[in-house]
């Protein structure tokens, strides 16, 4: 991490992480802004109150969930995190095995640093030529 802020950020988002692991919706719902627009990597939009229902009803649930590739950059009041992230999850009692690359954006509004928005998208399986068909983040 560059700035203490930076290392804020990826506290947070450890936190987050943690959060949705635990189902513990009371830290989830101080991290996540009002405003949350979460696009899943299967194209469902959430926000914050359908992403936390589907979390206290049940519908959802993490058994695990890890970041790795981690960039974040400093925008001033906004802060934009991106990189790869893997997670087990069981969505409507089917079990998904997740490897994603996400962006998500976090503000600073009077309630502190909160997530705003956050996008995912599925990293394909490795193709024909055995590599894997996308771009890692540069060094």
């Amino acid at each position: 991490m560059n700035t203490v802020l930076e290392q804020e950020i990826h506290e947070l988002e450890n936190a987050r992480y943690r959060a949705m692991v635990s189902n513990d919706l009371t830290t989830l719902e101080q991290l996540l802004s009002d405003d949350l627009i979460y696009t899943h990597s299967s194209a469902r939009l959430d926000s914050k109150a359908s992403y936390l229902d589907s979390l206290r009803s049940g519908k959802v649930r993490y058994v695990s969930a890890e970041r790795q590739q981690e960039s974040i950059v400093d925008y001033g009041k906004v802060v934009v995190i991106n990189g790869r992230m893997k997670a087990h999850a069981i969505v409507d009692g089917h079990d998904r095995t997740l490897d994603n690359q996400f962006i998500c954006v976090w503000v600073h509004n009077p309630k502190g640093w909160q997530m705003a928005r956050c996008a995912s998208t599925p990293i394909p399986p490795m193709s024909v030529f055995g590599r894997p068909d996308f771009v890692s983040l540069p060094p």
